[in-house]
This record gives C-alpha cells, sequence and structure tokens, in this order.
C-alpha cells in the first residue's frame, strides 16, 4: 500500500524559520561589527568642551590603530581570553581618540592625541612644549592653544604639583617607543620608574644599584609605545598632564561622528547630529 505524501509545512511556519535565520544573522552581524569595526559612546563630561559636549553620542571606529577581540562574554562581565593585532591606520597628532586609561582601575577616556611615540616633550612653568613648540595662549580666553594638524586644542596652565612625576623634573623626555632604551639610575627611575612598573617589571635600589625585575640593571627597553591625550577644555579635564603617557595597546579607536545628542535638560540638539569629530 502507498505511503500518503507527508503534509506540507504551513506557509506561516516557513516564514518564521526564515525570520528566525534573518534575526539570527542580523544580530551575528551585528555583534561582529560592535567587536572589531564600531563601537558607541557617549560623551560623559565637558572635558572636550566645545568639540564634544556632554550627551554627545559618538561611533567609535576600531580598526585605525588597535584591533581587539572581546575581553568579556557579550552582554555581561564575564572575562575571556582575548586577542590584538595592530589596526590598519597609525595614530596621528590632533586626532580624538578613545582609549583606557592607564591604572589598576581602567576608565574609558575619549581626548585629543597631542603626542605620539618618538615626539619630544617638556613641561615648564605650567606649560607644556611638544617638540619644542610652547602652547600659546588663546586670543580669546585665559585658556591657551595648541596648533596641531587638522585641529586646535585648548590648554590651561598646569600646577606642577598636579603632573605626573615623569613631568615634573622640567628636563626634555622623548615619549617611549617599543624597544627604545634609557640609562637607569636615580635620576631616571625618578622619572620613568611608574611606567616601567606598569610594564609589571619591579623597581627597587639596593646599596644605591637599581634592579630592575629583581636584576641589577644599567639599562632598560621599553616594551610597549606611548601617546599623550589632551582634552580640549583643558581646565575641566583628567588627562596625560595628570596619569602620564597611555600605551597604544589601550587605544579603542578614533573618533569619527556624532549619531546623537542631547542636552541636560533631555532637548535633542538636531544641528550636532551627522558631524564629524575634528
Amino acid at each position: 500500500m502507498a505511503t500518503p505524501p507527508a503534509a506540507a509545512a504551513p506557509p506561516e511556519r516557513g516564514l518564521l524559520r526564515f525570520g528566525a535565520r534573518v534575526l539570527v544573522g542580523l544580530v551575528a552581524v551585528v555583534l561582529l561589527l560592535r567587536m572589531f569595526v564600531l563601537e558607541p559612546y557617549t560623551i560623559p563630561t565637558g572635558s572636550m568642551n566645545a568639540t564634544l559636549l556632554e550627551g554627545d553620542a559618538i561611533l567609535v571606529g576600531k580598526l585605525p590603530y588597535v584591533i581587539r577581540s572581546p575581553q568579556t562574554i557579550p552582554f555581561t562581565t564575564i572575562s575571556i581570553p582575548h586577542f590584538q593585532i595592530a589596526g590598519l591606520g597609525q595614530l596621528e597628532r590632533g586626532e580624538v581618540v578613545v582609549f583606557d586609561s592607564p591604572g589598576t582601575k581602567p576608565e574609558r577616556y575619549v581626548k585629543r592625541c597631542v603626542a605620539i611615540a618618538g615626539d619630544t616633550v617638556q613641561f615648564r612653568d605650567g606649560r607644556f612644549f611638544i617638540n619644542g613648540e610652547e602652547l600659546p595662549p588663546s586670543p580669546n580666553d585665559p585658556l591657551a592653544t595648541l596648533a596641531v594638524p587638522h585641529a586646535t586644542a585648548r590648554r590651561a596652565p598646569v600646577d606642577s604639583a598636579r603632573v605626573h612625576p615623569l613631568f615634573r623634573l622640567r628636563q626634555p623626555i622623548v615619549l617611549p617607543r617599543e624597544g627604545d632604551e634609557i640609562t637607569v639610575d636615580s635620576i631616571s627611575i625618578a622619572q620613568w620608574g611608574g611606567l616601567i612598573q606598569s610594564e609589571g617589571v619591579s623597581v627597587e635600589f639596593r646599596n644605591n644599584i637599581p634592579f630592575l625585575g629583581g636584576l641589577p640593571a644599567t639599562r632598560y627597553a621599553f616594551r610597549h609605545s606611548y601617546f599623550l591625550a589632551f582634552g580640549d577644555n583643558s581646565g575641566n579635564s583628567r588627562d596625560s598632564r595628570m596619569f602620564g603617557p597611555v600605551r597604544y595597546d589601550n587605544l579603542v579607536g578614533q573618533a569619527w561622528f556624532i549619531y546623537w545628542s542631547r542636552d541636560a535638560e533631555g532637548e535633542v540638539r538636531w544641528g550636532r547630529i551627522g558631524n564629524c569629530v575634528e
């Protein structure tokens, strides 16, 4: 006796399956974009006024600097093994970047890069000098202005007691590139000791002899490259002046454009939406 043909699935069920597959695919694409290409970030403070205002929501491009896999399972705080590779571009002075601040409890910041690895930096009389150029006073207000490519970053005089120890000796220093070496002595340790320790190397003196990583040392080769980042609104910004150089590895990406903006009262700032970050 012939077996009767199987009943065809109702059209509605086929549509539901197709819709579910499309939804799963879209979620996967969004997650991949979020992990490796773009990341949203909302400006929490006025440290970048007037370039970025508190309440601006920006898209951050992850491809230019360092491409990092997620450090946690999406939508959780569970840590997972991760990796990072070099991005498709190079960090340039004047670019507005998002990065994780140095320290045991890093915070995500958005600032303007003012110096890159290999640049000479000096702090003197409350002012910073980048490659010999002083941060000159602004003609518009008591803040100061530094001309950088494609942008203008505003600066205020800084109390020497607030600056990072690296700058307090008022001598020019060169921001390290990975592999750059320094002579190890009491003066260099006073400047660079904190940065060396941040690279996981212990620093101590025994009978006036410097020991790095438990061994006597006369030279030290840096394991990372570093940059400096300042807020445009320097009078209301915690940045590299206080916490010092930032590793390139800490870069999240480059601020690209504002996709949404609300003021403190919740009003939409339509005129800012779609503006590129410069």
